[in-house]
């Protein structure tokens, strides 16, 4: 199934910002990955850069508190840059230059080709396995977290704010 709809949110504010939204959109609608269709991301637009959200399916935690951010600068100190990362309910503030991020800056490419690479770095990380842990008290879940099983990066929690230093979980289970 391919992915349908339109992105929703707030309308680009410049024809380059409309340009790198072309490029995601174009992208993103040819992908076939369940769950996620262009209705489910959202623009935003009241911050510079512009930014696309993607509340991640599959995780059992609020909606908007594990997402998928992408932001796009199209006039930076050094040109175009673009920003993903795994975020939460604030924008682009988890940032980290490792393997779990995006980070482009200073190509000379059209805002389209920037949109391009956005969706490909989403893509990528809606195809990693994702791992939930949870930590019982008898049979009830007292906390849970859920981590990406390739890097063991922490995407989201729910219950307790920090499980005990040095306990383990007492489950975990793979939930993609």
């Amino acid at each position: 199934m391919m992915a349908q709809g339109q992105p929703g949110g707030d309308p680009p504010r410049t024809p380059e910002e409309a340009n790198f939204l072309s490029g995601i959109t174009l992208a993103v609608s040819a992908w076939s990955l369940p769950d996620v269709q262009l209705g489910s991301f959202t623009v935003l637009d009241r911050m510079k850069p512009i930014v696309v959200t993607l509340t991640v399916p599959g995780i059992d935690v609020p909606q908007g508190t594990c997402t998928l951010q992408i932001g796009y600068w199209n006039e930076g100190p050094y040109g175009r840059a673009l920003e993903g990362e795994w975020g939460d309910d604030h924008l682009l503030d988890n940032h980290v230059y490792d393997g779990d991020g995006l980070t482009v800056v200073g190509l000379d490419e059209a805002p389209e080709t920037y949109g391009t690479f956005a969706a490909g770095w989403l893509q990528r990380q809606l195809q990693r396995p994702v791992e939930r842990l949870d930590w019982l008290r008898g049979e009830q879940v007292q906390e849970s977290a859920w981590r990406l099983a390739d890097s063991g990066k922490t995407i989201a929690r729910r219950g307790g704010s920090v499980h005990r230093p040095g306990k383990a979980p007492s489950r975990i289970q793979r939930v993609r």
